[in-house]
């Protein structure tokens, strides 16, 4: 047993005063979370509310973990008002101890969340429907259609990410076409995002109208989720994306083509490839490895854009063999191995990034000769990768 008492005032000194490592403190703070003494619960609340005022997050998060273990899922109210005062940072530990109660007991979070959800404080709104899109269910898209439509920007986007699965659900999925057509470029992007994955073709028609949309970051996404549909409909939106004054437009535009692929798909990226401007290039080299195994006209292309006198053109290519996955193995292997000794050095470290990808057997060879080159960001990679091909679960 533990001096409980004790032990929160030294948790609180600890958090207050900041003198010692979090490492100095964290047995005392395991025993509290683990000691179920709800006597605790007043004063937990009473030093909450204290660190919340001061702007105190590193204090919040302690004192939310100890209410959190000895409370469980009757502590999620308290951690969502917390959640709901914002102190400047990305609350990652906070949402990480609601995430994980709304887990361990679902019924009871649901409830929770949606009654924080349907409330009248926008702040607490919103962060009931962020919650909620970790327990949501089918009977709770009556509530999040009604606040995709809320006066609040925020409210909407979280409404927007929170919707449950539209892929088979014609009300989550008219929801969501209705937010593509709303004021904030944020609620647009997010329900371009959910769009894109639902694999329905009536959700392509809707995001290529939105493809002239004024803001780039709304038509980058607009790019993506067409490339995740797959539907060879829209490969014109695609080609004319292909085109956008954004660079990122640009990028995500060619790997759409490459994921979706198609003859006409092809035809575009081979002129891509032939550019001469090498950031036109770039964007070939990357995609065209998708659809190697699909047309004989591309491992000629790529071969030759291997062997491109532009050094990120050469880079390019071998992140687009890796990102590949399984498609066109035969001659992925091949191609870097060809890449092995390139005079510049980016296009080495690129060779070390990807060998234990695109050719496992080589890579060990290949990475120990690298850890003698005379460049030292390679010799760094390499042995990071060689450590990762002897020690699996490293990352």
């Amino acid at each position: 047993m533990i001096d409980s008492r004790g032990a929160l005032e030294a948790v609180v000194r600890h958090a207050v005063e900041l003198e010692d490592d979090y490492d100095d403190i964290a047995p005392t703070v395991t025993a509290l979370t683990e000691c179920g003494d709800t006597a605790l619960v007043p004063r937990l609340q009473e030093v909450l509310d204290r660190f919340l005022d001061e702007g105190n997050f590193y204090g919040r998060d302690l004192i939310a973990g100890v209410l959190a273990g000895i409370e469980g899922a009757a502590a999620l109210p308290v951690l969502l008002r917390a959640s709901a005062r914002d102190l400047g940072d990305d609350q990652d530990s906070l949402h990480a101890e609601i995430i994980e109660l709304l887990h361990a007991d679902r019924a009871t979070g649901r409830r929770v969340v949606r009654d924080f959800a349907a409330g009248d404080k926008p702040e607490l709104r919103r962060v009931g429907l962020w919650a909620l899109g970790f327990v949501v269910e089918a009977q709770d898209v009556a509530l999040l259609a009604a606040a995709v439509t809320d006066a609040d920007p925020e409210i909407r986007s979280m409404a927007v990410s929170s919707i449950p699965d539209p892929a088979g659900d014609d009300w989550a999925f008219g929801a969501l076409v209705v937010a593509l057509r709303d004021l904030n470029e944020q609620v647009r992007v997010s329900a371009a995002s959910r769009l894109g994955y639902t694999g329905r073709v009536d959700a392509v028609a809707p995001l290529v109208a939105l493809a002239a949309d004024p803001t780039p970051r709304v038509r980058s996404m607009v790019a993506y989720a067409l490339g995740r549909l797959g539907s060879h409909e829209a490969t014109p939106a695609r080609q004319r994306l292909l085109h956008d004054p954004d660079r990122h437009v640009r990028e995500n535009a060619a790997e759409a083509l490459g994921s979706v692929g198609g003859p006409a798909a092809v035809d575009t990226l081979l002129a891509l490839a032939a550019d001469q401007d090498p950031k036109l290039r770039v964007q070939a080299a990357k995609a065209l490895a998708k659809v190697a195994d699909s047309d004989p006209r591309v491992v000629p292309q790529l071969t030759m854009l291997a062997g491109d006198g532009e050094a990120a053109v050469r880079a390019a290519t071998l992140s687009g063999l890796a990102s590949a996955g399984g498609g066109a193995a035969w001659h992925r292997g091949h191609l870097l191995v060809e890449l092995v000794d390139d005079p510049d050095p980016m296009v080495r470290q690129r060779v070390a990034v990807v060998a234990r990808h695109v050719a496992p057997d080589a890579a060990p060879d290949i990475l120990r000769r690298y850890t003698l080159d005379p460049d030292q960001t390679l010799r760094r990679l390499a042995a990071t990768e060689l450590d990762r091909l002897t020690n699996p679960t490293a990352r």
